[in-house]
């Protein structure tokens, strides 16, 4: 129950009592964190933007849009946060090493790293799925990933250490007919701990959020509220928030010993299997 003198209107991402400054100093750069003009769903990597803004951070949109990014930078606006906007094709070598260029003039280098750029598709099987979009989604998905670590990474040696989180997915380790989405994000594990492992001594942190159903632009394409919900083990529907919040605490000095870590962000999904899943959805119907 609220208290009579708490606000009764709370922003969307409100998890407690304050809203605190956790990233307070930190300069970020978040990948794909453009969002739709009409801000009817928002998608985790604006949600990342504007929840680390909120909470201190010099934060760099980067997004292969310009009309995207800038309704990103509005949100961060909105909240008091300082942001700039860096436009381009994070796909290709030199728009990745540009818009890194430009975010680490703009707040004199760079501490925190997000890899959430990400695309769909690329899915059943290898003798008819499209060319096209298998290398599109892999493109975008591990290559971007990779540029993007390898154009950073400098700027985080030169800080003195700093913190990546990249973006994962339950479908790297759970087969749902992803095809070439699962491969990347399976990938993006693995480079997940091998980054940790070539970078720990230089007190750069890299770990990789494991995004379950979650009601996002991508995510309402994986079924109805009731199925997201029947996925997991607590029955409820997460929202891009709920992976935003977990990206600060990795991003923070909170998580200083945590490196090389796969965590998931699913309600349970990866826990448990489809039998159990199936005898407790029959316990607690809808």
């Amino acid at each position: 129950m609220a208290h009579e003198d708490e606000p009764v209107d709370r922003p969307a991402w409100w998890r407690g009592d304050d809203a605190g400054h956790r990233l307070g100093g930190k300069r970020a750069f978040v990948t794909g964190a453009g969002t739709a003009p009409d801000g009817e769903l928002l998608g985790i990597g604006e949600a990342i933007a504007v929840l680390f803004a909120a909470q201190g951070a010099r934060v760099a949109v980067a997004d292969i849009s310009c009309e995207r990014a800038d309704a990103t930078l509005r949100m961060i606006d909105e909240v008091g946060g300082d942001g700039v906007v860096t436009v381009g094709d994070l796909t290709q070598v030199d728009d990745n090493q540009r818009c890194v260029a430009e975010a680490a003039e703009a707040f004199g280098g760079l501490d925190v790293v997000v890899n959430c750029a990400g695309l769909p598709g690329g899915g059943r099987s290898p003798v008819t799925v499209d060319l096209e979009a298998w290398a599109a989604v892999m493109a975008v998905n591990l290559h971007a990933a990779f540029l993007t670590a390898r154009h950073t990474i400098p700027h985080l040696q030169a800080a003195g250490g700093g913190s990546i989180v990249n973006i994962g997915s339950v479908a790297a380790t759970l087969g749902s007919g992803s095809g070439a989405y699962a491969a990347s994000k399976a990938a993006l594990g693995g480079l997940t701990r091998d980054w940790a492992f070539s970078h720990g001594r230089e007190n750069i942190r890299v770990n990789c959020l494991v995004v379950g159903h979650v009601y996002t632009p991508m995510g309402s394409l994986s079924g109805t509220p009731r199925d997201r919900r029947r996925a997991g083990v607590l029955g409820t529907e997460g929202v891009a928030w709920d992976v935003a919040w977990p990206a600060v605490f990795l991003a923070s000095d909170e998580s200083r010993w945590i490196t090389g870590v796969e965590l998931p962000v699913d309600a349970g999904t990866s826990s448990t299997g489809s039998l159990a899943m199936s005898r407790l959805n029959d316990r607690y119907p809808d």
